[in-house]
């Protein structure tokens, strides 16, 4: 009988468990990202995302416009991503194709160097991260086919994920240097032929930068967007801060729509995962679900058969607690109406009902025998 209700307290003290991580842990809609890219308007120019406005709560990222860039991720493996859009939000492309694709074989690591190259050719963005600041040895690359060329480039931007509401998504923290824009030039040379090439047409290492923003860069939140003065470069901290945390240059034309090209330095500080439905124990969902509900299941059952023949008030008072606390855990999901808002997989859903009639059977066996042992 001592040995039964030892193994209920054990299922109770799991379950528990179970509900500490999960209250405690956060799974946001949005993760950290920074987004470095050329685009058609101005960090300040989207009204949409505005109070009231019909993209508020998805921030300005979901604004139309026409944009080449790239980003990077908090996410697990935290991966560098190619992405264009023609009168569209940022990352989304147009009609035709979705505009994004993941480079190959890299991802964000702190206390490195990626001196990164964004390529307009033959309707083509070409994103190379290279080791060295001379752009030869090529870390990883990836060529994203544009169906629709954006237009009226003159925004140099840097971004944040600002969707609403606050959240814990992740963090990074880093820097911008060296920044060199190459727009496309044609013109004829003594035989009258068309020479064409690429000339620099902005060249930024803050160098010679007094003020946060250089007296020329528009910073929206000049304390996560900003230009370090001492250590002469631009500074981000991005996160997922429920406001519109952009910063732009605007450049005196727009780029050629044949061919450009953006370099840059960029490195990281410090990077925090985007927490994946993790919880203060640090365990992943599907591993928290197997460790503490399917184990405590699995010795609640079996010592609930076993206690058939046992007369014991204690036993059944705890079955009947850890029952009640395995209905509430069921329930959950639908008090929110994740099942009924969201695609979630048949297993799942059986999964569900299953643990709901299973404490439901628990709870009435031991309701059951509490009333024998008092009728008799």
């Amino acid at each position: 009988m001592k040995i039964l209700q030892i193994l209920f307290l054990i299922s109770i003290v799991l379950i528990t468990l179970y509900i500490f991580d999960k209250f405690t842990s956060e799974n946001p809609n949005d993760s950290a990202n920074i987004v470095i890219g050329i685009s058609n308007i101005g960090s300040e120019s989207c009204l949409q995302c505005e109070m009231n406005g019909e993209s508020y709560e998805r921030g300005c990222k979901a604004c139309p416009q026409d944009n080449i860039n790239f980003r990077i991720k908090s996410i697990e493996n935290k991966p560098f991503i190619s992405s264009w859009s023609k009168d569209n939000a940022m990352f989304y492309g147009d009609k035709q194709c979705d505009g994004e694709i993941e480079l190959p074989l890299i991802k964000a690591e702190t206390n490195i160097e990626y001196w990164t190259e964004i390529k307009l050719k033959n309707s083509e963005s070409i994103i190379t991260i290279y080791e060295d600041s001379d752009f030869e040895e090529k870390i990883s690359t990836a060529t994203n086919k544009i169906c629709t060329l954006p237009s009226d480039l003159k925004f140099l931007r840097f971004s944040m994920n600002d969707g609403k509401p606050i959240a814990e998504g992740g963090r990074l923290i880093g820097n911008i240097d060296n920044i060199e824009i190459f727009n496309y030039e044609s013109s004829k040379n003594n035989s009258f032929e068309s020479v064409n090439k690429l000339s620099k047409i902005y060249e930024e290492d803050f160098s010679n930068c007094t003020t946060k923003n250089c007296d020329k860069w528009v910073l929206q939140n000049p304390d996560v967007f900003f230009i370090n003065t001492e250590k002469e470069y631009f500074h981000f901290d991005s996160y997922v801060s429920g406001n519109n945390d952009y910063a732009h240059y605007e450049l005196p034309n727009s780029l050629s729509e044949k061919e450009w090209m953006l370099r840059l330095l960029l490195s990281f500080d410090q990077i925090d995962e985007f927490p994946h439905g993790k919880g203060v124990l640090g365990i992943e969902p599907d591993l928290r679900n197997f460790i503490f509900i399917f184990t405590s299941v699995l010795i609640a059952l079996p010592t609930a058969f076993f206690s058939i023949k046992q007369k014991s008030w204690n036993s059944n008072i705890l079955m009947i607690i850890f029952s009640s606390i395995l209905l509430y855990v069921s329930i959950i999901p639908f008090i929110p109406n994740y099942i009924l808002n969201q695609n979630v997989a048949f297993e799942k859903i059986l999964i569900i009902f299953s643990l709901i009639a299973i404490s439901l059977i628990l709870i009435s066996f031991g309701t059951h025998r509490i009333y024998s042992i008092i009728k008799k």
